[in-house]
């Protein structure tokens, strides 16, 4: 097991390419994240400095920055002048073409919760704005899967994106948050509803997956033409609280990081200075399809912290590269990157 310390920090979401087998994260500093986990909050807005990044990391842990730009009016390309900062992530490689990869990113921005849509060709260092979208439905964004290069799903976590409900729908864990669909005509509406704290959403095959913080659990969903979601099963979580889901395209396997003491994780997040992390912890937990109804899965956890590796996890990603097999974890307040090469 190795612990990354530094740059890759924050590092709240990873996707894996299949074919490359190249890590992609969307990391931050801490500080700067205290803000959109808690917008009722004073924030000093000394944080935005630096704004959060995006790299690819290879299995030898040699990572670079894809760097966010833009074009200007000349044509020329600028760094992004808009506010980047990453919750969850997601990225659609063009069919026949991979090296073709469109990246989505929920940015938390300081006037409004929006969704940014970049372009990136494979092997260079640099993503291209495409476009920013907002909508009134995307009120507390979360997690996204990419369908094309402009249509994607989206969960709110809660109903609420600040004051008194907002407290009460974390606390009662009331079942108020919601998926959203963006078309590829750019028109949004809600595709499911009646979820208890919306987190991570993953595809595999015809199902789509969604983690419920508040009912512990994974919510099993299909698509109708019309794009709604119709829920077709859940699995129960027991003793941990899901976060974000990651899909091995090889096995079907899923990953869920999650967490083991839920109140604990909230104090953490909004004082670190309380020092917390030894009972907040993690649980990894490794879901393995017993037939081809992915509907019903042997769980097995292949790996509890207690918090002494980081805070909590909010993800957990296979990468395979040049025969090199490894877990890669990461967590939206933790200063480190755990990679794991003994658990799977």
């Amino acid at each position: 097991m190795i612990i990354i310390i530094g740059v890759l920090s924050g590092c709240e979401d990873i996707i894996v390419d299949s074919e490359t087998g190249l890590a992609y994260l969307a990391c931050g500093r801490l500080r700067a994240r205290q803000h959109w986990l808690h917008p009722d909050d004073p924030y000093d807005l000394a944080h935005e400095e630096e704004v959060d990044r995006v790299y690819v990391m290879d299995e030898n842990d040699i990572y670079s920055e894809i760097k966010a730009l833009e074009r200007a009016s000349d044509g020329s390309l600028r760094p992004f002048t808009q506010d980047f900062r990453v919750h969850g992530f997601d990225i659609y490689w063009s069919p026949g073409a991979r090296q073709e990869m469109t990246f989505m990113f929920i940015n938390h921005q300081l006037q409004q919760n929006a969704v940014s849509i970049f372009s990136h060709k494979r092997g260079t260092d640099y993503m291209v704005h495409v476009e920013t979208v907002a909508s009134d439905l995307l009120n507390s964004p979360n997690n996204i899967l990419a369908m094309s290069q402009r249509a994607f799903y989206a969960t709110n976590d809660m109903k609420y994106l600040r004051g008194i409900m907002r407290e009460i729908s974390k606390y009662l864990r009331l079942p108020n948050a919601h998926v959203v669909y963006r078309s590829e005509q750019g028109e949004f509406g809600i595709a499911a509803k009646g979820i208890r704290y919306a987190n991570g959403i993953a595809k595999h095959q015809d199902w789509i997956y969604v983690a419920s913080s508040g009912d512990p659990g994974l919510l099993i969903y299909k698509a109708l033409p019309d794009h709604s979601l119709v829920l077709h099963g859940r699995i129960a979580f027991k003793d941990s609280v899901p976060d974000n889901i990651f899909i091995d395209p090889l096995t079907g396997q899923l990953y869920c990081a999650s967490i083991l003491k839920a109140l604990e994780t909230f104090r953490y997040f909004k004082h670190p200075s309380l020092n917390t992390t030894a009972t907040a912890g993690t649980k990894v937990l490794c879901l393995t399809p017993q037939d081809n109804s992915s509907a019903r899965f042997d769980i097995q956890p292949i790996l509890i912290d207690s918090g002494r590796l980081m805070p909590t996890a909010t993800i957990a990603a296979v990468q395979r590269r040049n025969q090199v097999k490894r877990l890669l974890i990461g967590g939206v307040m933790s200063d480190a990157l755990v990679v794991c090469d003994s658990v799977i």
